[in-house]
């Protein structure tokens, strides 16, 4: 790392061994004061991770609260990619909302909306996307890697079938750049009460309606941050098709999350009971809209 510009003004780099990311983390401080977080991942990784960081240019330039990119390059004599960001001060969203009332954390969630809007901006269209068609061979994707994944769920070809019967529930949708992992895992509150983003490794062209997916995963932790987020993007009326558009997203994406998670027990576990409650939702039409979002909370 000693060959990265400006390695000779840290002075101190701590690993940090939180998170999912392949990518080597480290915290670092300089002689100035400045806080930095430095990401290193292996050369081969380069044109992704290029356009990783280009990604995140075009989302600073809007103005979202977030890790800034301030550099990207070759170090390790080549053997490796860095960039480097500035450091988000603060607590994962998920630990802080539990100090907030109810009513601040419904108001954290209406920024979280914002940002999203926000993204939606972004000048970045892709050569040719057709969304409904895009989406529906990633869906098989899914099926067959939970096929191959070595486990399984009661329930499961419930679930499968619906994804099969039901991709028209999509339709053409406008779509953007998106950050794709939109929840409380990856976002801070900092000292001052600011909501920023954080880790844009998941990042395309997509459905704003599915990156909203995110409130189901958010409710886990708090139902007024996730009520908030649905809130702030719509206005208190929510549109029905929303709701069938967002089940449809809400079970393909719980079924990839089971399959790339099968190895991490608290994950699976999550993921499991989130799929009993879809299993009789699907199989007693039930309700499109989750239980836990209410009127009043």
């Amino acid at each position: 790392m000693r060959d990265i510009p400006d390695f000779d003004t840290f002075v101190k780099v701590e690993p940090i061994h939180k998170g999912w990311s392949g990518d080597k983390k480290y915290y670092v401080e300089t002689k100035d004061g400045e806080q930095l977080l430095l990401r290193v991942s292996d050369v081969s990784a380069y044109d992704e991770k290029q356009r990783e960081f280009d990604i995140m240019k075009k989302m600073s330039a809007i103005g979202m609260k977030m890790s800034l990119p301030i550099s990207f390059g070759i170090c390790e004599n080549g053997k490796s990619v860095y960039q480097l960001f500035s450091w988000c001060d603060g607590i994962e969203a998920k630990e802080a909302l539990y100090n907030f009332s109810d009513d601040e954390q419904y108001e954290f969630g209406q920024k979280e909306a914002g940002i999203l809007k926000q993204m939606e901006t972004i000048d970045f269209k892709p050569a040719s996307l057709e969304w409904s068609k895009s989406y529906g061979e990633r869906v098989e994707r899914y099926i067959e890697l939970y096929r191959n994944c070595g486990y399984t769920f009661e329930g499961d070809e419930v679930i499968v079938s619906y994804l099969q019967t039901h991709q028209h529930c999509i339709g053409e949708r406008p779509t953007a750049l998106m950050h794709m992992d939109f929840q409380t895992d990856n976002m801070i509150i900092s000292p001052d009460g600011e909501l920023y983003t954080i880790d844009f490794q998941m990042c395309g062209v997509a459905d704003p309606y599915l990156v909203m997916t995110g409130a189901g995963v958010s409710a886990m932790y708090s139902v007024p941050f996730a009520m908030g987020q649905i809130d702030g993007y719509f206005g208190k009326t929510v549109p029905e098709d929303f709701w069938k558009k967002y089940n449809y997203y809400m079970v393909a994406e719980m079924l990839y999350a089971f399959t790339v998670g099968v190895n991490m027990e608290e994950e699976r576990a999550e993921t499991l009971h989130m799929f009993d409650d879809e299993v009789e939702r699907i199989k007693h039409n039930g309700s499109l809209i989750p239980t836990w979002y209410k009127k009043s909370f």
